[in-house]
Order: C-alpha cells, then sequence, then structure tokens
C-alpha cells in the first residue's frame, strides 16, 4: 500500500513543476519579422543569424536576449523568422538591439551597418547590407 503522506508530497511536486512550467512559458513571447537586401536582388545564398541583444551598456560586450538561424537559398528577396523572447531580458535590457549577420564558407556577405532597435512591440522589419571586399 502506498504511503499518503509521500502521495501527497509528490503530487505537490508534480503540480509544482507544471506550475513553473506555466509561468516560464507566460515570461516569454514569439517575435516575428523580416530581413531585407539593400541590394537589388535576392539575399544571397548562408546562414542567416539574428540576435536580439542589449546594446546600450557602454564598454561591455553586447548581451543576447534572444537569437535564431536561418538558412537562406538566395531565392528570395525578403526572409521571414520567428525567435522565442524572454520578457523579463527584453525588460531589464537598457537599449535592445538587432545585430544581423549573413555568411556562406565562413566568410561574412551582408550584415546589418545600422542600429536597429527594438522597443517590444509589433513585428521586428531589419535590413541587411552586403559586405564589399
Amino acid at each position: 500500500m502506498t504511503n499518503p503522506t509521500t502521495r501527497r508530497s509528490f503530487l505537490t511536486l508534480i503540480g509544482a513543476g507544471l506550475i513553473a512550467s506555466s509561468a516560464e512559458a507566460s515570461d516569454s513571447f514569439v517575435l516575428s519579422g523580416t530581413v531585407t537586401y539593400a541590394a537589388k536582388g535576392a539575399i544571397p545564398p548562408g546562414r542567416l543569424t539574428i540576435r536580439l541583444e542589449e546594446q546600450g551598456i557602454m564598454d561591455a560586450p553586447a548581451r543576447g536576449i534572444a537569437a535564431i538561424t536561418v538558412i537562406s537559398k538566395g531565392d528570395r528577396h525578403s526572409i521571414r523568422f520567428s525567435m522565442r523572447v524572454k520578457r523579463s531580458a527584453l525588460r531589464r535590457a537598457v537599449d535592445p538591439g538587432f545585430t544581423v549577420r549573413l555568411e556562406r564558407h565562413g566568410r561574412l556577405i551582408a550584415t546589418n551597418t545600422t542600429k536597429q532597435g527594438y522597443s517590444g512591440r509589433g513585428k521586428a522589419s531589419l535590413q541587411i547590407e552586403p559586405i564589399l571586399y
């Protein structure tokens, strides 16, 4: 026979786990947007890395808030993305903004050259420019 106290403790632990999972889910949201290419033509093929990060602290490396990697096949003028963002991390950020890099075989092909901030509302519309070597 099962001990009722042990069973009650076990059910309490399960309930606490479910509450924690719900709290974690409510602390995040899905941010979607598009990346377009400033030059004529389609976004070149390669790995597109989109990072939302803390960019407002002087003399400190940018602290990541969220990131996603999307593969460009070279056949579209814009690429849609979506990433899960923690609300708590976004609230703590002084000046959140995006860093976007398009790389192929370890070489940087395109990036965003201007600050593209994020206010915490709506979709993100980002633009990258080709790197000229």
